[in-house]
């Protein structure tokens, strides 16, 4: 009898400890689990353009004669993501202008027009503060694109600091661009685009739509 307390007492022993082993490991994994990192996909927004935060621009009414101009604002997308809307600065007439937001891609002989959409500006009209639009739906952008609009009326809706008042100097124009010449698809040659000017306006950047 006794010799068999002996052979059993060992048994009793391993048993427990492996239960001890099993409830230290799963309070191993739980603690692992509680202190994982935040999902790497939360969107995060950020304005690409000029930073006209506290800016005054020195030409609060927009641009007075650009009828047909193409204006590239050389502000590069930071990686991959998505083009969700856009902001810019009212001017101070009471006009009601309309200009069209363009996304180029960049290549070899200058940028492909990826995006075009028709916006007009405050309406009503509107002479101080900002105006926001959010797209119908996000558009897919690559590092690098840039943004750009084109304006068929003489009178620009955005207002800018131009060549000796600028900041940044970003801004470039050249005149000449026909409607059909800046659709979806069309190239856009990189020479004769000249000045430095900032425009009071920027697109917003996400990573997720």
């Amino acid at each position: 009898m006794n010799c068999q307390v002996r052979k059993a007492y060992p048994l009793v022993v391993i048993f427990a400890f492996l239960i001890v082993l099993l409830l230290a490991c799963r309070s191993v994994t739980i603690s692992i689990d509680n202190n994982a990192p935040a999902p790497a996909s939360i969107p995060h927004a950020q304005q690409i353009g000029f930073d006209f935060t506290e800016q005054v621009p020195s030409s609060p009414k927009g641009d007075t004669s650009a009828r047909r101009h193409l204006f590239l604002h050389e502000y590069s997308m930071p990686s991959n993501g998505f083009v969700t809307g856009v902001i810019y600065l009212n001017d101070n007439d009471k006009a009601i202008e309309t200009f069209d937001l363009l996304i180029l891609r960049p290549n070899d002989d200058g940028w492909q027009v990826i995006y075009r959409m028709n916006l007009s500006d405050d309406i009503p009209p509107a002479q101080t503060g900002t105006t926001v639009i959010n797209l119908p739906s996000a558009w897919a952008v690559q590092k690098g694109d840039i943004f750009a609009h084109w304006q068929d009326n003489p009178n620009g809706a955005i207002p800018l600091n131009i060549d000796d008042e600028s900041v940044d100097g970003f801004s470039v124009g050249q005149y000449g661009f026909q409607s059909s010449e800046v659709e979806i698809g069309q190239q856009i040659g990189i020479d004769r685009f000249n000045g430095h000017r900032d425009y009071f306006i920027n697109v917003i950047f996400s990573t997720n739509p």
